[in-house]
């Protein structure tokens, strides 16, 4: 394998963590994306190791042709591709450095609360969120149930806040849809 396509590779290793999710909500498999969450640090230090194998590689052969005097092949499109995908892995790494570096406190899970336009309001404790992507399969789980108003799912909180009919649907049912994406959602004691 050439370093370019090392570095290629590293950057998709990389992105799984954060790409991986919205892929597998895309073509129905939500339940798919509490996996990647759940090893999202395993992608990112197998782009972390495959990126700085392909460093190694490109230097190693860059040194080699300049002892022996003669050009490098392909050169300079292997140094931009190997930069960009530098950028690229060190910024997904940021990603999920971030939510653990500048993440609030884990707000307690809310009681239910009655709203002035008829509808319920609950915070529900969601264990697993890892980053902005795992939001997505919750979110997308519980907007598809019929009564849901408003769905907010904060992987800083790990809470999910919904807004609900509860002549259409109960706090049990949406805990079930946060279930069945491969995330633990409890209901708040009551």
């Amino acid at each position: 394998m050439k370093a370019k396509q090392a570095g290629i590779l590293s950057a998709i290793l990389a992105s799984t963590c954060c790409i991986g999710p919205l892929l597998l909500v895309a073509i129905g498999v939500g339940s798919g994306a509490a996996f990647v969450g759940r090893y999202h640090w395993f992608f990112l230090i197998a782009g972390m190791s495959v990126l700085t194998w392909a460093w190694t590689k490109y230097l190693r052969e860059r040194t080699i042709c300049d002892c022996e005097h003669k050009p490098m092949g392909g050169r300079r499109s292997a140094m931009l591709t190997l930069l960009i995908t530098t950028v690229l892995v060190v910024g997904f790494a940021v990603l999920n450095i971030s939510r653990y570096v500048f993440a609030s406190a884990a707000v307690a899970a809310q009681t239910q609360t009655q709203l002035a336009n008829g509808l319920n309001r609950i915070v529900v404790s969601v264990e697993g969120l890892s980053c902005v992507t795992c939001e997505i399969p919750v979110r997308h789980a519980l907007r598809r149930i019929d009564g849901v108003k408003s769905a907010h799912v904060s992987a800083a909180t790990k809470t999910a806040t919904v807004e609900y009919d509860s002549a259409k649907t109960n706090p049990e049912q949406l805990v079930a849809a946060i279930n069945s994406t491969g995330y633990r959602a409890a209901l708040p004691n009551r």
